[in-house]
């Protein structure tokens, strides 16, 4: 067949040429996958952190019994377990996000287990070890910011 001017390009130049337009449609294509699975994760850390219960007004800055720290500890726990869930559920596969979604899910894991660890420390009186573990929860949690930085870094 006549291809116009396209026929007077080697055919090696050819090969090279539809590889190369090949090679950047699938590149704007893993792009725009990212995107699209950056909205999807952001939109579900929004409507977790938008799940939070609210402190009532009257509520102290930390639970004033052993009992109430334990019930909250355990709480929040399940609020991290719950977030895991939904980034699970997402099913990301941007090669971008899905390594930074992980580390996330890690996180989120990591925070409910040491709240858990706070909760049973308590239960058992072990007030040296809710401590602890609180400490590390702390640590975990700080770990959040950066995270979430990296993440919108390439979400923007």
């Amino acid at each position: 067949p006549d291809l116009g001017f396209i026929s007077a390009i080697p055919q090696p130049l050819r090969s090279l040429a539809l590889s190369s337009v090949l090679a950047l449609g699938s590149l704007g294509c893993a792009k725009f996958q990212t995107a699209r699975e950056c909205g999807t994760f952001v939109e579900a850390i929004r409507t977790w952190k938008g799940q939070a219960p609210k402190p009532a007004p009257s509520a102290a800055a930390s639970p004033t019994s052993p009992a109430a720290a334990s019930v909250e500890s355990l709480a929040l726990a399940a609020r991290y377990d719950d977030l895991a869930r939904r980034i699970d559920a997402l099913h990301l596969g941007s090669a971008e996000l899905v390594p930074r979604a992980a580390r996330y899910q890690k996180l989120s894991r990591e925070a409910s287990a040491a709240l858990r660890d706070v909760a049973e420390a308590v239960a058992k009186g072990d007030a040296e070890g809710a401590r602890k573990r609180r400490i590390q929860f702390d640590d975990i949690a700080r770990g959040e910011a950066p995270l979430v930085a990296d993440i919108n870094a390439i979400c923007r």
